[in-house]
């Protein structure tokens, strides 16, 4: 059984999109984008699926920083369609909602959206990060913003669906691994 790499936590796009791509395989999470690549690096993964841009909000800046070391093989790139969704704590309600907190490409994804609202936001190291801090915080007045997978996940209540700025969000993933190990 191959060990997956991933950025984040589980119900995380990264987390997801590995899932999908590698579902009999062992998924491992890692704090950050650079410990998932150094991860392959020392062999402790066979593979990482990261993400290395989004349709709407560009490239990933820091995943593409690694990947242009020429360290890694880069297997194939691969496309998966990212809704972003409200998610709030068990008994609140939209109107209750005063700030919203995800990764800043999710903000980014979503920014018509909060500026309508007049949401305050917080980043996150990524999307289910940010649901356990709205379960931890437990506040009628704080909603994450992710996936239906990362609600479900969490026990978080959905609040409004689909509310990106675009319906065409795709975000690409690379899988990697080390030269002699490609797939």
């Amino acid at each position: 059984m191959k060990k997956i790499a991933y950025s984040g936590v589980a119900g995380c796009f990264a987390h997801m999109a590995a899932r999908k791509l590698f579902a009999d395989e062992f998924h491992m999470p890692f704090a950050g984008f650079e410990q998932a690549y150094e991860a392959v690096l020392s062999g402790q993964c066979d593979l990482a699926v990261l993400p290395v841009k989004n349709s709407y909000a560009g490239e990933v800046t820091d995943v593409v920083r690694l990947l242009g070391e020429g360290r890694v093989n880069i297997n194939g790139t691969y496309d998966f369609p990212v809704v972003q969704n409200l998610l709030g704590i068990r008994g609140s309600r939209l109107s209750d909602i005063k700030t919203v907190i995800s990764h800043p490409k999710a903000l980014e994804q979503c920014d018509e959206y909060i500026r309508q609202h007049g949401y305050g936001v917080i980043r996150s190291t990524n999307t289910a990060v940010a649901a356990r801090e709205v379960i931890e915080r437990c506040s009628m007045s704080l909603a994450a913003i992710g996936s239906l997978e990362t609600a479900a996940e969490y026990g978080l209540k959905v609040l409004e669906e689909k509310i990106n700025a675009r319906d065409d969000n795709v975000t690409t993933f690379a899988v990697i691994s080390m030269p002699e190990a490609a797939v």
